[in-house]
């Protein structure tokens, strides 16, 4: 799919390059290199992906086994680079500079996504975590109205495209303050709602004709709830989760999510919102073992422009949610470190 999409942007920008292909010049680079955490262990798995404002596309790889990675076809000028795997802080680099022919490399170091990273939120207990996937095959199930049945316990969504994110200079000097403070301040760490677009380690869905509820096992109070009635928005929402209506597309869930409280967390990148935050969610079953989901953020009070994250969950069928009584015993607060 990579070389394809390289091949058809290669296409669009052939006349614009076409004096330095007739003089024999390369007008492709690339950039490779190794992904590794802090501990100098290769990461599988981890996304990386370039824009550049000159070229239409986007440049997408994925690392191997031994981290490492390799966007080509690259034509010559300045990029941004993104980079996102599981359990770990996703890292850009902007204005990355590629000459004609140039073959950069370019080693990464990803940061944990947790702050403690104590026995069970480290990296290897995340990969052993994924080795555990099993998602069964068949068809997609569906309700006795004849729409795909969502129900089921599914693990902590992959992202397989994590979108760009464009922030305006006081959401970027929030997100860098939080990320200085080593998110010390996150809602989650107070027992409070977890972050917008999070879910998991593991969540549930429980469908009705009338509702989808949602269900966390780590998060508290852990669950809301989307409306199938054909209901509106209330006229001023304002929730942890915001309030959430859904409608049918054919076979897509398309939930439409406003009015969230000013507290919660955009995303697991500690990006901030504005009381313009609204994210529009597709949901979409394929087959039994397998969710697809695609959130739309827009936010003009935060945002230079929307973006779109697409992720997909397996279905864990031997898996089940238990509750989680955040303020019980909730002792990491007191070694959280911020500056």
């Amino acid at each position: 799919m990579r070389t394809l999409e390289i091949a058809l942007t290669s296409v669009f920008l052939l006349p614009a390059f076409l004096p330095q292909i007739m003089s024999g010049q390369s007008i492709s680079g690339s950039v490779s290199g190794v992904i590794k955490d802090l501990s100098g262990v290769a990461i599988d798995g981890a996304m990386i992906q370039a824009h550049s404002a000159q070229f239409p596309g986007t440049y997408r790889a994925v690392s191997g086994k031994d981290g490492r990675y390799r966007l080509t076809g690259m034509p010559a000028g300045t990029y941004d680079l993104q980079v996102s795997a599981s359990s770990m802080k996703a890292l850009e680099r902007k204005g990355l500079t590629i000459a004609a022919g140039q073959s950069l490399t370019l080693d990464l170091t990803l940061e944990f996504n947790t702050q403690l990273g104590t026995l069970g939120e480290d990296r290897v207990t995340a990969a052993a975590e994924a080795k555990r996937h099993h998602p069964p095959a068949g068809p997609t199930p569906r309700t006795p109205e004849g729409k795909p049945d969502l129900t089921g316990v599914w693990w902590s969504p992959r992202t397989v495209d994590p979108g760009k994110v464009e922030l305006q200079p006081w959401a970027e000097a929030v997100t860098k303050e939080r990320v200085e403070n080593n998110r010390k301040d996150t809602p989650q760490a107070q027992c409070l709602p977890n972050a917008v677009l999070r879910l998991g380690p593991l969540f549930e869905f429980v469908q009705s004709k009338d509702f989808l509820v949602i269900i966390a096992d780590d998060d508290y109070p852990g669950f809301h709830q989307v409306y199938l009635d054909g209901r509106p928005h209330p006229p001023d929402p304002y929730e942890w989760y915001g309030h959430n209506i859904g409608h049918w597309e054919g076979d897509t869930l398309v939930v439409d999510r406003v009015g969230f409280n000013d507290r919660v967390w955009l995303d697991q990148d500690l990006h901030p919102h504005s009381d313009k935050l609204h994210v529009i969610e597709r949901y979409r079953r394929p087959d039994l073992g397998h969710l697809e989901i695609e959130s739309t953020v827009d936010d003009p009070g935060a945002l230079l422009k929307p973006f779109t994250v697409k992720r997909v969950a397996d279905l864990a069928p031997d898996q089940e949610i238990h509750e989680y009584i955040c303020n019980e015993n909730n002792q990491d607060v007191g070694h959280m470190v911020g500056k």
